[in-house]
């Protein structure tokens, strides 16, 4: 995913160890005909006397995050080892750090660097997966969700992966609406995992794609149709099924969301309203009934559900612009404004975010 134009290998030099160096690192023993990796700073002459094995160790991760098949690169992996006993452990602990600040650039570097340090790693794997699972849900990104699906299928692909990978991988693909994957990734994590509260979790969306049939045939030919723009069929679809189960809330969700989609405001309100009182407290779910609301002028009402998808997914980039949108046919362009700024600052370049905080600026 890493996107830029420089191969940052290039800007690398190459330094031969010194003659008097002590070869014996113990159980590690340096090889001379080796050259090892340093990255100078802009302009920086490298002087050997102020070379660290720090700066050393920073310059193999860079190597290895962009080549890992480097004709180096299984000496570098050992040499790693032996300086830095605890470096997967470290480099996890990173990337979780940058997530958590948000900086998404620097978590992708430190958990190329890992997987390229620790290829086999199932612990580096799921992390990646993760990030890129993370990355899809902030930015709603068909690039990152793809990249999480491959990720995702590469780990689990020898049965390697934690149980825990399964369960997100589970639960990534459900909210993909690859509801039959997710059914059989979900059912494989319940035989293997021990109870708790994914468990808890892992049971409910099984039951809703086997039992409440959103696994069905018919289900997934009205969500493709949907997805694809075909939203007479879609809807004749979504109808269908939601009459033939008209007992659980998944029909009633889905024909709101074709009904939402042709714009018919107050047949998609009263689908979502149906989707409520069977139970579904999706907070999806409130942020389309709050775009209903809105559309029909009930501005108070679009609110309160706006606020219940935020208690339900308080990162949601859509959810946070809509309340942005919302302020604004209120009047509150500066309530508006801090909306837009907390949705920036998870993602900076979310295009309907900055579209938004333009049209204020043009009026100002």
């Amino acid at each position: 995913m890493n996107t830029g134009g420089t191969d940052p290998i290039e800007k690398l030099l190459w330094i031969d160890l010194p003659e008097d160096i002590d070869l014996d690192m113990g159980v590690f023993r340096l090889n001379p005909a080796v050259p090892l990796p340093i990255e100078p700073e802009d302009g920086e002459t490298i002087d050997i006397e102020n070379v660290t094995w720090d700066k050393i160790v920073a310059a193999c991760l860079l190597v290895l995050a962009n080549e890992p098949s480097h004709i180096h690169a299984a000496y570098y992996r050992e040499f790693l080892t032996a300086l830095r006993p605890e470096l997967t452990e470290e480099l996890l602990e990173a990337s979780q750090g940058c997530i958590a600040d948000g900086d998404w650039s620097s978590a992708e570097d430190v958990l190329l660097a890992l997987r390229g340090f620790a290829p086999e790693s199932a612990a580096a794997m799921h992390a990646m997966a993760r990030y890129y699972d993370l990355r899809s849900k902030s930015e709603a990104s068909e690039a990152f969700k793809e990249a999480a699906e491959a990720a995702y299928s590469e780990l689990l692909s020898d049965h390697i992966a934690p149980a825990e990978a399964w369960f997100d991988a589970g639960e990534f693909r459900y909210r993909c609406g690859d509801f039959r994957r997710s059914l059989e990734t979900l059912e494989y994590y319940l035989d293997i995992a021990e109870d708790g509260e994914n468990v808890s979790e892992a049971r409910r969306m099984v039951s809703l794609c086997r039992d409440q049939g959103q696994a069905d045939d018919l289900y997934m030919a009205a969500y493709t149709a949907l997805n694809e723009g075909r939203l007479e069929e879609g809807t004749e679809l979504a109808r269908e099924f939601r009459d033939g189960k008209p007992g659980g809330w998944p029909g009633w969700f889905l024909l709101g969301w074709a009904l939402r989609l042709s714009e018919r405001w107050e047949e998609a309100r009263i689908a979502f309203e149906g989707a409520v009182h069977r139970g579904c407290a999706e907070g999806s779910l409130f942020n389309e009934l709050a775009m209903c609301l809105r559309a029909l002028g009930d501005y108070e009402s679009s609110a309160k559900a706006l606020e219940q998808a935020l208690r339900r997914d308080p990162e949601n980039i859509k959810i946070l612009s809509n309340m942005a949108v919302l302020q604004l046919e209120r009047g509150n362009e500066a309530e508006a404004l801090r909306w837009l700024n907390t949705a920036l600052t998870m993602d900076p370049d979310d295009p309907v975010c900055k579209s938004l905080m333009e049209r204020i600026e043009d009026k100002e």
